[in-house]
């Protein structure tokens, strides 16, 4: 086998777990991001169902959570 040949292999090797990493990542992440989100969404409709918390608990919860963590989106009262 040629010394390009064996450059090609190793690249090659390189590539598929480089590339396998970033799928298992990702994988990894949106599993625990959809825990999250259920987890929130069984929390509050436990919290909501249950009449520990009145109308407008998510709008305040909302806004609380944007003044306490800036920059953090997707938790929009809507989004809760």
């Amino acid at each position: 086998m040629s010394e390009l040949q064996n450059y090609n292999k190793a690249v090659k090797a390189i590539k598929t777990a480089i590339l396998q990493s970033q799928y298992d990542a990702a994988r990894t992440v949106n599993e625990k991001q959809l825990r999250l989100y259920y987890g929130i969404g069984k929390y509050i409709s436990l919290n909501s169902r249950n009449g520990f918390w009145g109308k407008g608990a998510i709008d305040l919860i909302s806004r609380q959570l944007d003044k306490e963590l800036p920059g953090l989106r997707g938790f929009t009262s809507r989004n809760l």
